[in-house]
């Protein structure tokens, strides 16, 4: 068992970016097989896996990891990984105490955040890209990102405090991911006016339901594209885009890349 500095992680470093403020953003793949014992790192962090797979132990809990999984680590917390598929690759956004204390946040609302998944993982994927295209404007882009993503509990807590037809709604559209639905037929299921929906709708999911369902096809394309199993056009038809134009245009609004850039991370 031992614990990890700063930056540091079991696989191979492909790429670091810190900030001034302290939010390192640090791309990692495993090409080969690596320590599988307990370990910790210092510093809280969110994990984005973008290729391969591991079987994640933690304390009391193990679960199957694979291309799209949002992990959050408490600082310190042990854990390990077996079972890793060759080769995996993943984002890390790690997260300095001082970051934390700036922005008036404590590592227990990071983990709640990204349980609002999709667009967390809309985000990371953005602050991910800005890491890549540093400039002058890069540090402060991605303070107000991960900051985008701290404040996103609050519609978390609204949502928890919904009322009841509100989750049927969720899991109804998490059903229909790959279709289209409007305002009229989804009342008609919920045996609700429409204007209900309409109206409240953007208090309990923090956006209107096309942004939401937008947010929906693409988190489910994620693993579609890094599987390489179907072209761009057959993925974009599956998540129920009207044509792949669409499906590029939504991509790159959603996650800042182009489909092709993020096949090839």
């Amino acid at each position: 068992m031992y614990e990890l500095e700063k930056e540091t992680y079991l696989g191979n470093t492909k790429n670091i970016f810190n900030t001034h403020e302290g939010i390192a953003v640090v791309e990692t793949e495993y090409q080969n097989k690596v320590y599988e014992g307990w370990h910790s790192h210092n510093n809280a962090h969110i994990t984005l896996f973008l290729k391969g797979g591991t079987t994640e132990k933690r304390k009391n809990s193990s679960e199957n990891i694979g291309p799209g999984s949002l992990l959050f680590y408490h600082s310190d917390e042990l854990h390990l990984n077996q079972n890793t598929l060759f080769p995996s690759r993943n984002i890390n956004i790690e997260i300095e105490e001082n970051i934390l204390k700036e922005l008036f946040l404590n590592e227990a609302e990071i983990e709640k955040a990204i349980q609002n998944s999709m667009y967390a993982k809309s985000l990371i994927l953005k602050i991910f890209k800005e890491s890549q295209s540093a400039d002058t404007f890069t540090n402060d882009t991605i303070t107000m990102l991960f900051s985008q993503l701290a404040n996103s509990n609050a519609h978390l807590e609204r949502f928890e405090k919904s009322p009841f037809w509100v989750k049927n709604l969720n899991e109804l559209l998490q059903d229909c991911w790959n279709e289209n639905p409007n305002l009229k037929d989804l009342a008609q299921v919920l045996n609700l006016n429409p204007i209900t929906i309409s109206k409240h709708f953007p208090k309990y999911f923090g956006c209107t339901l096309g942004e939401y369902m937008r947010r929906i096809k693409i988190n489910r394309s994620l693993s579609l594209i890094q599987s390489n199993e179907n072209n761009l056009t057959e993925i974009a038809l599956e998540c129920g885009f009207a044509d792949q134009s669409h499906f590029i245009r939504t991509f790159k609004n959603q996650t800042g890349f182009l489909p092709k850039q993020f096949q090839k991370l």
